[in-house]
């Protein structure tokens, strides 16, 4: 009898490890899911700037749960790719950057391997996720993206369609709001 109370004794152990597993493994989730090649015609290029607009606005809310509207109308925009000398995971870095309309915020949306980042300078801060990390496997939880192309230009359509996080050093965040929209043209040269 004491032998299967052991026994009981340490499934239950194990099956409290288990889900104490899943619990902490679980919470990366809420910012992270995994991710796919981004079917972008500059996928594979190695390097190079091209120039183009952004269109759109993003939705913010500030630690004090108040809402600020970032407009993007024709506004600058860029995509700057950096080559990889060490292809890990990808030949190149894509980093597109756009300005709002005033100019005064402004965006940073990068990919690598299956990974991406987004970064908003909001208010004199730097506001920002990054999954491009050691396995670059994994994108942001609530961040769509789609490519559309023409024969001079694609368009890269970003959609917010759930709260996303982002932090200035660990001490401050704000929330992208869903409903948040931009759309990148960028010239294929």
């Amino acid at each position: 009898m004491n032998m299967m109370i052991n026994q009981i004794r340490k499934l239950n152990f194990t099956l409290l490890l288990i889900l104490v597993s899943i619990k902490s493994f679980g919470q990366y989730s809420e910012y992270a899911i995994d991710g796919s090649e981004f079917n972008s015609v500059f996928q594979n290029v190695e390097s190079g700037s091209f120039k183009g607009t952004v269109n759109g606005i993003l939705i913010i809310k500030d630690s004090e749960n108040k809402k600020t509207l970032l407009d993007f109308q024709g506004s600058y925009a860029k995509l700057e790719i950096e080559k990889d000398e060490h292809e890990v995971y990808d030949v190149s870095y894509k980093k597109y950057f756009g300005k709002t309309t005033s100019g005064k915020s402004g965006i940073e949306y990068q990919t690598y391997g299956s990974a991406n980042s987004l970064s908003i300078r909001f208010r004199g801060g730097l506001y920002e996720l990054s999954l491009i990390d050691g396995a670059c496997d994994l994108i942001i939880n609530g961040l769509e993206y789609s490519y559309k192309s023409e024969k001079s230009a694609e368009y890269l359509i970003l959609r917010i369609t759930k709260e996303i996080k982002l932090d200035k050093n660990h001490e401050e965040s704000i929330k992208l709001l869903p409903d948040s929209t931009l759309i990148f043209a960028i010239q294929r040269n």
